[in-house]
């Protein structure tokens, strides 16, 4: 568990819950902790990601974005940012099998404008491996 993680004073059914609310079934796993603010996320989709998607929901701290790309070559997927005091939850990002263990941070992690690890970067750390399967929508 990362740190950012252990600042969440929720259970791991908790935040899965808190998702479903939106209408994803995920797993903790496919659930990525930062302390990145929701409008880090905000800038990067309009001013990074290759495929901004559409906005469904955008309020502070709430962010929902359908269909996004945010890099050239990648599936289209669905994002959601929820902040959660500290902690901000983030569906959508693509965390690769075997990867190792991430470290919270905003200068650490900077999800917002990469949302994954390029397969360059997998390759040279030996780490290049299918994706994990994505989120089911209810």
């Amino acid at each position: 568990m990362n740190d950012v993680r252990a600042r969440l004073q929720m259970s791991d059914a908790e935040i899965v819950a808190h998702f479903a609310r939106f209408g994803y079934r995920v797993s903790i796993n496919q659930i990525a902790f930062t302390s990145e603010l929701v409008n880090d996320f905000r800038e990067a989709r309009t001013k990074k990601w290759f495929r901004a998607g559409s906005l469904r929901i955008n309020e502070p701290g709430l962010l929902l974005i359908e269909d996004a790309q945010p890099r050239p070559g990648q599936r289209t997927r669905d994002i959601v940012i929820v902040s959660l005091g500290a902690t901000r939850c983030i569906m959508g990002i693509e965390i690769k099998p075997g990867a190792p263990p991430l470290r919270g941070g905003d200068t650490v992690h900077p999800y917002a404008r990469t949302m994954e690890w390029s397969i360059e970067e997998a390759k040279g750390k030996g780490l290049a491996k299918p994706a994990a399967k994505t989120a089911a929508r209810a």
